[in-house]
């Protein structure tokens, strides 16, 4: 077919049409976003057949929207925000995280009695999609305290959810094979981290200085995205966290010169909605609905626990560090998104026990992370709209 051989075209369409069937899903009162998604699925290879793409296609398009995404977020997170939130929203990553982490090992466990299973599928329950809670903070203009910490806490959270992956891999590792590996329950995660970090922290001293001698908004949009597109491109490149990186990068060119560089995230967020819609999109596409029938007892399990744990880890840890009411009723629901990171280590996790010579359990984690993605994919960000109309910080025309 033409559409098959036409990108172009193809982008014309995926766009336009997600457009349209994400306003009638904003007008319906269900976030736009699961109207990108549905547009996905119908011209995708489950349904249509229009669109079919490479995993080096999908991977691309991914992390250009996931750069442009964790860029936003380290926009928002100045110094003086994080010094009015910052002991609360540590305090809230760290408890949604273990929450999701304990409630996981627990359901999976008294469900197998399978140690090793339950571990690693409960190292998979923290990672977040920030790209859900973010095009939906976009999509309805969102302001407010509830606003910024769901910012901060999927941005993150990542970081976190990557270390608690390192550590239960090397023990399910010993368990499996009684090998005790100190590289990869620390040297790994350390370089992951701290690389991606570096990364983002050295491009963004050398761009926010040169966006502070900028005016002209074309300029800026320019060199915003050859900023995104260094800093996700060597962290690719060097097997680091993109999500990280970016994120590092706004936040360095923010707080370098707060009030000079405030208009790169105006002008960046003002052609951030094509790139939005593009990404789910592809994510409706990627999406395997075949996945859903073998989702089995195990995939709903893992779907309430991971929930609880999140919400109820985030509510208790925002209790105890006398977090904003507003922030503490609500953040638990705009946490919700799960999708590459979690898959991603679910295919790092594949390869680790195929090479301890138990292929059938990386393959069920795997199964089951893909096929649970999907429901949280839809259910997450309609959860994060949820919250944010609840806040009173979602302008609602």
């Amino acid at each position: 077919m033409i559409f098959l051989l036409n990108y172009l075209l193809l982008a014309g369409v995926a766009i336009g049409l997600g457009f349209l069937i994400g306003k009638g899903t904003h007008l319906m009162k269900i976030t736009g976003i699961v109207g990108y998604i549905v547009t996905g699925i119908i011209i995708g290879p489950e349904i249509l057949g229009i669109i079919h793409l490479s995993s080096v296609e999908i991977e691309t398009m991914t992390n250009v929207a996931l750069g442009f995404v964790a860029f936003i977020i380290g926009g928002e997170l100045t110094i003086s925000l994080l010094r009015k939130i910052g002991k609360s929203i540590i305090a809230i990553i760290i408890g949604e995280s273990i929450g999701a982490f304990f409630v996981v090992f627990i359901g999976v466990y008294i469900l197998t009695n399978n140690l090793s299973l339950s571990i690693l599928f409960a190292a998979m329950a923290p990672a977040s999609a920030p790209a859900g809670a973010v095009a939906v903070i976009h999509e309805y203009k969102a302001k407010g305290k509830l606003t910024n910490a769901i910012l901060a806490v999927v941005g993150f959270d990542d970081g976190l959810a990557v270390l608690i992956y390192a550590f239960s891999i090397a023990i399910v590792g010993v368990i499996l094979s009684g090998v005790f590996s100190v590289s990869t329950m620390l040297f790994e995660p350390i370089r992951n981290i701290g690389g991606a970090i570096l990364i983002g922290t050295s491009i963004g001293l050398i761009f926010g200085v040169i966006f502070k001698r900028l005016i002209e908004r074309e300029e800026i949009i320019a060199l915003s995205i050859t900023a995104i597109f260094i800093t996700a491109g060597l962290s690719v490149l060097l097997d680091v966290s993109l999500i990280l990186s970016c994120m590092s990068l706004g936040m360095i060119i923010i707080n370098l010169y707060p009030q000079d560089n405030k208009p790169v995230f105006e002008h960046i967020k003002s052609i951030s909605l094509p790139i939005y819609i593009l990404f789910f999109v592809i994510a409706g596409i990627n999406l395997h609905l075949g996945l859903l029938i073998s989702i089995g007892v195990i995939g709903i399990i893992y779907i309430i626990c991971r929930s609880i744990g999140l919400i109820g880890g985030s509510y208790l840890a925002a209790l105890a560090s006398k977090a904003d009411p507003v922030i503490r009723n609500n953040i638990g629901l705009g946490i919700l998104s799960q999708a590459g990171v979690a898959i991603g280590l679910s295919l790092i996790a594949f390869n680790k026990l195929s090479d301890l010579g138990h292929p059938e359990l990386g393959k069920l984690i795997v199964t089951v992370v893909a096929a649970t993605s999907v429901v949280f994919e839809i259910i997450g960000p309609l959860s994060a709209r949820f919250a944010i109309i609840k806040s009173g910080e979602a302008q609602i025309k």
